[in-house]
C-alpha cells in the first residue's frame, strides 16, 4: 500500500474514533444537563472540516463511512447524510480557496455558514419526501441552538483534527510539481 494511502487510512480510523467518543459523551452527557429536544451532530463539523482540508478522490467514501458510524447513534438515515454531506463537500472544495481559518471567529462563523447549508438542504429533501413543508421551520428551529453550540466548539475540533490529518505537500523531485 502506498504511505500516502496508508495515511490517510490510519487518520480516518483515528477520526472514527473521535467520532464515536463525541457520538458517546453527547448521548450521555446532555440528556443529564436536561437537553433532550436534540443532540450535537458532530459529524457535519468532522465532514465540513476533511471538505475543507482534505484534496483526495475517497472524500465521498469518507463521507459515507462517517455517516454510516453516526447512524449507529442517531435515527437519521445514513444515506441521506451522505447525500447531503457530499453536497456539502463539493460546495465547500469549490470555496476552500477563499476562505480563511487563520482566526477561530472566522473558523466558528464559517462552519455555522455551512451548518445552515447543511441543514437547509436536509429539511428540504425531507419535506419533499412528505409532501408538504409544513414543519420546516419548525424542524429548523430544533437544530439551530445545537449548530450554535457546534461552531462553537468547532476550532476546538479543527485543531484536533489538524494532528489527526496532516496536510503534506509532497513535491515531485523531477518536475517540482505538488503531487
Amino acid at each position: 500500500m502506498q504511505p500516502r494511502l496508508t495515511r490517510l487510512i490510519l487518520s480516518l480510523i483515528m477520526t472514527l474514533g473521535i467520532l464515536i467518543a463525541l457520538e458517546i459523551a453527547s448521548s450521555a452527557l446532555l440528556p443529564a444537563f436536561g437537553w433532550r429536544e436534540s443532540r450535537l451532530a458532530f459529524n457535519v463539523v468532522i465532514i465540513l472540516f476533511m471538505a475543507f482540508k482534505i484534496s483526495t478522490p475517497l472524500l465521498p467514501w469518507f463521507v459515507m463511512i462517517l455517516q454510516l458510524v453516526h447512524a449507529g447513534f442517531s435515527v437519521e438515515g445514513w444515506a441521506l447524510g451522505t447525500l447531503v454531506g457530499i453536497f456539502v463537500s463539493l460546495i465547500a472544495s469549490y470555496l476552500k480557496e477563499i476562505l480563511q481559518f487563520s482566526t477561530a471567529i472566522m473558523t466558528i462563523i464559517t462552519v455555522q455558514i455551512f451548518q445552515i447549508i447543511w441543514y437547509i438542504t436536509t429539511l428540504t429533501i425531507i419535506s419533499l419526501k412528505l409532501g408538504h413543508f409544513n414543519n420546516f421551520g419548525m424542524m429548523f428551529w430544533n437544530v439551530l441552538p445545537g449548530t450554535f453550540l457546534l461552531s462553537l466548539v468547532s476550532p476546538l475540533l479543527f485543531n484536533l483534527l489538524n494532528r489527526v490529518w496532516p496536510v503534506e505537500m509532497q513535491v515531485s523531485r523531477s518536475t517540482g510539481m505538488e503531487l
